[in-house]
């Protein structure tokens, strides 16, 4: 009788012990695919400079990013960004795999002018475009986003 309740109280402890165990794991996994965050990108180019504020949203496996900013060329035309990239995602780790499923700009401009695509990679400009990225939580409010191998953007709540 000793050895059965024994063995009762040793089956529920390691029940115990495995439900904690897969609620961690759902947890962090959860708040790898559930968080925002904002960064601001400088990026120079050969001819020009883009100043963009960057607002990523990631929802499960679906998306968004909102660009806001400027790209100036040749220090004197100014081409202003306001886009809307609505994305759906796949991770694995901290890699994770974006498909932009549309993009539009806020204020009714075309999305396909020449500067902005010599600028930004084509996921922020057009459908169906991939994009990679790998991110790192580095606090609890802050991200690194990077993109072949280099830090790309500091992203944080």
């Amino acid at each position: 009788m000793r050895l059965k309740n024994n063995t009762s109280w040793l089956l529920v402890g390691l029940l115990i012990i495995t439900s904690c165990i897969a609620s961690v794991k759902i947890y962090l996994y959860w708040k790898n695919t559930h968080f925002s965050c904002t960064g601001e990108l400088i990026l120079h180019r050969k001819d020009n400079v883009a100043n963009v504020t960057m607002q990523y949203v990631f929802n499960g496996d679906t998306g968004a990013v909102l660009l806001r900013g400027e790209v100036i060329l040749n220090n004197n035309l100014v081409e202003q960004v306001s886009q809307n990239v609505f994305f759906d995602f796949q991770r694995k780790g901290n890699d994770y795999f974006l498909i932009s499923k549309s993009v539009t700009d806020s204020t009714g401009s075309p999305t396909d002018i020449p500067l902005l695509k010599r600028t930004f990679p084509l996921f922020y400009l057009e459908p169906d475009a991939k994009f990679f990225l790998n991110i790192k939580q580095l606090t609890g409010s802050s991200w690194l986003f990077t993109t072949s191998r280099s830090p790309s953007l500091l992203c944080s709540k």
